[in-house]
């Protein structure tokens, strides 16, 4: 992940920003941060706390005199967005037993809906750091044996158990697995 393109995620921060405060001046702030938030998730089809650390930075930035486009390219500001807290990383984890695997180093990889972070960023799993090496969308149906492997199942089946018992409402309305489907893979190792 560039350097460039978190830049430009957080001026898109900074301009949604202006516009609701700008429409809106007396509105609710923190209506205006979730609805940047929202903003950024559709756009960038990044995931809700991602957003909403862009989102906060995004808030020093307007509160501050300098200039938005030379703030947004500061490197200390950058590189805090690199870097996910326990909270972000706890809710990364979804199901517990990732989370056991994890810091017993059986899975060095998960799939998401939404992007959760780039390629260098960190995250915390109860205390320990993890960095994202590897961040791409692809199709489910292309997830490879060694893919499921990193994971931390030993066959596709166990997976794809997993895939739908995480996903009930999507069972619930009687759709499986979607080969075609479209996902992010995130690797990381320890950081």
């Amino acid at each position: 992940m560039s350097l460039e393109l978190k830049r430009q995620r957080l001026e898109l921060a900074c301009a949604k920003l202006r516009e609701l405060r700008q429409a809106e001046p007396q509105g609710d702030p923190v209506a205006h941060d979730r609805a940047a938030a929202n903003h950024l998730t559709t756009t960038n089809g990044i995931s809700r706390p991602l957003a909403d650390r862009y989102v906060a930075v995004a808030k020093e930035i307007l509160a501050g005199a300098t200039a938005v486009d030379q703030a947004c390219a500061a490197p200390e500001l950058l590189t805090r967005l690199s870097a996910f807290d326990d909270r972000f990383g706890a809710s990364f984890m979804v199901l517990p037993h990732h989370v056991e695997q994890i810091l017993k180093g059986g899975k060095h990889m998960s799939r998401r809906f939404r992007r959760w972070g780039d390629p260098g960023d960190t995250f915390a799993v109860k205390g320990k750091r993890f960095r994202f090496n590897r961040v791409e969308q692809i199709r489910v149906g292309d997830i490879t044996d060694e893919d499921i492997r990193k994971e931390g199942y030993t066959s596709r089946e166990e997976f794809e158990q997993m895939w739908v018992k995480s996903h009930p409402k999507t069972v619930a309305a009687g759709k499986t697995l979607d080969p075609t489907g479209m996902c992010w893979c995130h690797e990381y190792e320890p950081a």
